[in-house]
């Protein structure tokens, strides 16, 4: 029977539905009981078996090579970082100039013992971050060099004259240069600090002898028409070498440093991965300055964005992966102030931001440096769908990654020249201290990725040979995981992620319960009956953080009537929860009568504050360098509330960087719902520790006088 040619209209069709059959497939699905994760099994294994820590070591070492500290070294790393970024498929790819203002450079910076037996002790030529960024110009011969300890107190410098001389310092160089030179006249410093005070609870000066230490001497130090002092670097054995010395007669120093600060700017590599939908985004970060090496802060993390980008536009050129359904947006910048400057020209964009992600010290070897790759919660009071993703991706990734030769070679994630260190990883709760919590305080949910602590942290220790391509593929699959979730889901996906965060809600406010029955059941009788209040609100704080996790999901297309019943379910766990806890008390024999107010505590549920529009990211120190006199016995009342708490917390075994900025921390609960009284009682459920109310007004007040914050109604 001869065969009839097909309509032309009907071939048409066919090959409509054929193309449309070529479309990949969402790489979301439901719960998947090998990972747990809601991606897909096939779209997990692509993600692993693309992507690449030997590439991103390579990015580590190139950068590494640059002193991404000065104007030159950082615009020669920018433009590096963007020919690279275009060679991985990234789009609208454009430098972004920030504002311009002075750029400290250095072409010359020698320090010499000038005799008996002259030699160099250090030079910017060898290890640029030997001389301190910052330093001023200053050529001397036959300086006498003084030993003055730690150098911070009037007591160090008892029976030595250093003026028109050269101090030898262990502590803190910005102490020193305020003492020895700002007050007592020395011309410069020479300094083997190298510990920053939130790493010592890991490492302290000494620990590592060889490891020069990374500063720089602040313009705010120096006053207005007095030259700018020069500040040496050196490891803590060239500086027992100088003391050695010392002790055998004077030593005298040559000295010769030129510097320059021209007008000039950085710039912020930007570029897309264009999404599906207009005016939503998810924010891809890392900080590309630093001094060199900077090997895993942070060359790591701007390596590693690079081979996102790699990752992802392979895929989707395969056909493994659809195009996202929001733009991935991704920034190299300086970190902290190149953010702030980004939010200056774009926070009012018209874009939904859903989502941050911020890579920064990823790759630093578990075993040689002494760490963990650790993920961040957001904020309790920015609650977010990104928690439960970190959760399941970390869970993921220790289930199959925990042993050195896992049964699950296709879910083994490593790299041919890394370690077979076993995975260890760890969600922490919201700590700052990097780029991530610009975006939180802007509203952003934002999370971090860091291995931490790391032995050669702001340190000439900090260099390629520490950092492990194991580490920096686990950190790069991590974000992969948590990025695509964000990134694609809609619809159907975006409520199998909702069901995700159900899940892992049921055990994060059974924490939260379990934290607030622990606590009553230690703390003294005689003050259980304030303590009451705060184990409720903890418990409410904790439920509060779920329900806004599940109504983010709503941003992202899930159907609202699902949602809305996950939603219902925690209200009435929620008040089964107090119930619990109500009944706790009521065994202690508490009333559970609120106590009369006492007139602070009522000044405290009358202020609501809320944050002045374009001031999310203004923070209490920047107001502390601006207080007038009158201010001051106020400012310091805050500052020692808050180092209080730090002290407290500290001993209680928290991480430094959980208290870092604590003002700024507190302030972020700020959204004019809450009062101050409320604040403090959200901060307890965050911090687990009683800020002081009448401080919290104090600090509350003076955001208000310095016009960042107003209050709400």
């Amino acid at each position: 029977m001869p065969i009839r040619p097909l309509p032309f209209a009907l071939l048409a069709v066919l090959a409509a539905l054929s193309a449309s059959a070529q479309v990949p497939a969402s790489p979301l699905g439901p719960l998947s009981p090998t990972t747990g994760l809601v991606l897909r099994d096939d779209v997990v294994r692509a993600l692993i078996q693309e992507s690449s820590g030997d590439r991103i070591h390579d990015g580590v070492q190139r950068l590494s090579l640059i002193a991404r500290d000065s104007l030159e070294g950082y615009s020669e790393a920018a433009a590096w970082t963007k020919a690279a970024a275009e060679a991985a498929g990234l789009q609208d790819l454009h430098l972004e100039a920030m504002k311009d203002g002075p750029q400290w450079r250095a072409t010359r910076g020698e320090l010499w013992v000038a005799g008996p037996h002259r030699y160099r002790v250090t030079s910017y030529a060898d290890l640029p971050m030997s001389l301190a960024s910052g330093s001023g110009s200053f050529e001397g011969t036959d300086l006498e060099l003084v030993d003055v300890g730690l150098g911070a107190q009037d007591a160090d410098y008892a029976g030595k004259d250093v003026k028109g001389k050269v101090v030898l310092s262990r502590g803190n160089p910005g102490a020193t240069l305020r003492t020895a030179v700002v007050k007592l006249g020395a011309v410069g410093v020479v300094s083997s600090y190298s510990t920053p005070p939130w790493n010592e609870a890991h490492r302290r000066d000494g620990d590592f002898p060889d490891q020069v230490g990374w500063a720089g001497v602040p313009r705010s130090l120096i006053p207005q028409g007095m030259r700018t002092p020069f500040l040496f670097m050196v490891s803590e054995r060239q500086a027992s070498e100088l003391r050695a010395q010392l002790r055998e007669g004077p030593v005298k120093v040559d000295v010769s440093v030129a510097t320059q600060a021209p007008t000039g700017h950085l710039s912020i590599v930007s570029g897309v991965i264009p999404g599906t939908r207009e005016g939503e985004e998810v924010v891809l970060t890392a900080h590309l300055d630093h001094y060199k090496p900077g090997a895993d802060d942070n060359a790591s993390g701007s390596a590693t964005l690079l081979e996102l980008v790699r990752t992802y536009t392979t895929l989707i050129r395969q056909g493994v992966l659809p195009p996202p359904v929001r733009t991935l947006r991704v920034l190299w910048l300086p970190e902290f102030e190149g953010t702030r400057e980004w939010f200056s020209h774009h926070g009012a964009d018209p874009v939904r931001r859903v989502a941050q992600f911020n890579f920064d010290m990823l790759g630093a070897s578990l075993t040689r440096a002494h760490s963990r790759f650790q993920v961040s919660y957001t904020p309790d009071w920015n609650g977010s769908f990104v928690n439960a993703v970190s959760e399941s991706t970390v869970a993921f990734m220790n289930r199959f990654n925990g042993v050195a030769y896992p049964p699950r070679k296709e879910f083994r994630i490593g790299s041919v020249t890394g370690s077979r260190d076993p995975m260890d990883a760890h969600m922490e709760r919201y700590s700052r201290g990097s780029d991530h919590q610009l975006f939180n305080d802007h509203g952003i949910p934002g999370v971090a990725f860091a291995t931490w602590p790391d032995d050669g942290y702001h340190t000439s220790g900090d260099r390629p040979e520490n950092v492990d391509p194991t580490q920096l593929h686990r950190a790069a699959f991590a974000g992969l995981a948590s990025i695509t979730v964000a990134a694609w889901a809609e619809g159907t996906g975006a409520l199998e992620l909702a069901r995700l965060v159900a899940v892992h809600g049921v055990r994060r406010v059974a924490e939260d319960e379990f934290r607030a029955r622990s606590d009553l059941a230690a703390t003294p009788a005689a003050q259980l009956p304030g303590f009451v209040r705060l184990a409720r609100a903890g418990v409410r704080a904790g439920y509060q953080r779920e329900k806004d996790a599940l109504r983010s999901c709503l941003a992202l297309g899930a159907p609202a009537e699902p949602v809305k019943a996950m939603v219902r379910a925690l209200e009435t766990a929620e008040e089964q929860a107090l119930k619990r806890v109500e009944a706790e008390a009521r065994t202690r024999g508490v009333s559970l009568k609120e106590p009369a107010p006492s007139e602070a505590e009522r000044r405290a549920r009358a202020f609501v504050p809320v944050r002045v529009k374009g001031q999310e990211l203004a923070s209490f120190d920047e107001l502390e360098r601006h207080a007038a006199p009158e201010a001051k016995a106020r400012v310091d009342a805050v500052k020692a509330a808050m180092s209080a708490a730090a002290t407290a917390l500290r001993e209680r075994g928290e991480s430094e960087l959980r208290f870092y900025q604590l003002a700024d921390a507190v302030a972020s609960y700020a959204d004019g719902k809450r009062s101050v009284a409320d604040i403090r009682d959200a901060a307890h459920a965050e911090y687990g520790y009683v800020f002081p109310v009448d401080a919290l007004v104090e600090l509350f007040g003076l955001l208000e006088q310095g016009g960042i914050m107003t209050r709400g109604r």
